[in-house]
């Protein structure tokens, strides 16, 4: 085979920067080899992406040299060493991007109740930022940095229903299920079946679960196929059977938003 040579094209964003095209699709390949279950040939990259196989091998072959990913014995391409350098950084970090701020303040504004942005954070589901709305209502001791009881936070149900299998299983091994309210999931079988309906609909519910008098809301955060995050709004129970599906829509709306600026 002769030597091929890739060729990095400058592309302008939506925000008026440049992207270079090679190293975005490298990120996606990457991405795409986390996200698959026993590896990625050149290949199947080439085809997902409208690649050459050469154009495929090389950007596959590039990362496998810097230790980012490794190919087994039948070709085919999985993390590497330095990818899990990055993955224990990410889960150690509470440090929440800028642009995720700024939409988790306009949706307070929108709806005029409390929004959080939560996200696996040191190996568990943690609030990482709230701003209170016009109509705040604190949610008690739901505060950054919480992490207890996912079997009644909607942003919980979000997280789980959209990990990898296996990580969902182990979690759910761990939890105790303590009833908080009259409306809390308290069994792995009728909770596996919600995480089930949540990974179907797209979208969490906690009704008085938590907290009685309180509603949630949340949404996934997906960025290039996986999901991140997850924005939730907490509303008084009495408000929210009239505004709830305005707070829908504008959750939905910010986790859209936030995973297209992502």
């Amino acid at each position: 085979m002769g030597k091929v040579m890739l060729k990095s094209k400058e592309v302008a964003d939506k925000s008026g920067g440049t992207t270079i095209q090679s190293v975005s699709r490298a990120l996606k390949m990457l991405l795409a080899v986390a996200q698959s279950s026993n590896g990625l040939l050149a290949k199947e990259a080439a085809e997902r992406f409208g690649l050459s196989v050469p154009t495929a091998y090389h950007l596959l072959n590039t990362m496998a040299r810097e230790g980012m990913l490794f190919k087994d014995t039948a070709k085919k391409y999985h993390l590497g060493p330095a990818a899990a350098v990055i993955a224990q950084s990410v889960a150690a970090t509470d440090v929440v991007p800028e642009h995720f701020s700024l939409v988790l303040r306009d949706l307070a504004r929108t709806t005029g109740e409390t929004a959080y942005l939560s996200a696996w954070s040191h190996q568990q589901i943690r609030v990482l930022e709230t701003i209170e709305g016009a109509h705040a209502v604190r949610v008690g001791n739901l505060a950054v940095g919480y992490a207890d009881h996912l079997h009644s936070r909607a942003s919980g149900k979000v997280l789980l229903a959209f990990a990898p299998e296996d990580f969902r299983a182990a979690v759910l091994d761990s939890l105790s299920f303590d009833r908080l309210t009259p409306n809390t999931i308290t069994s792995r079988k009728a909770f596996t079946e919600e995480l089930q309906r949540v990974a179907e609909e797209g979208v969490a519910y906690d009704n008085q679960e938590f907290a009685l008098g309180v509603d949630c809301i949340a949404a996934p955060i997906w960025v290039s196929g996986s999901v991140i995050g997850a924005f939730t709004v907490s509303v008084p129970s009495p408000r929210f059977v009239e505004t709830k599906t305005e707070v829908l829509e504008a959750v939905k709306a910010a986790a859209l938003k936030a995973g297209t600026l992502g």
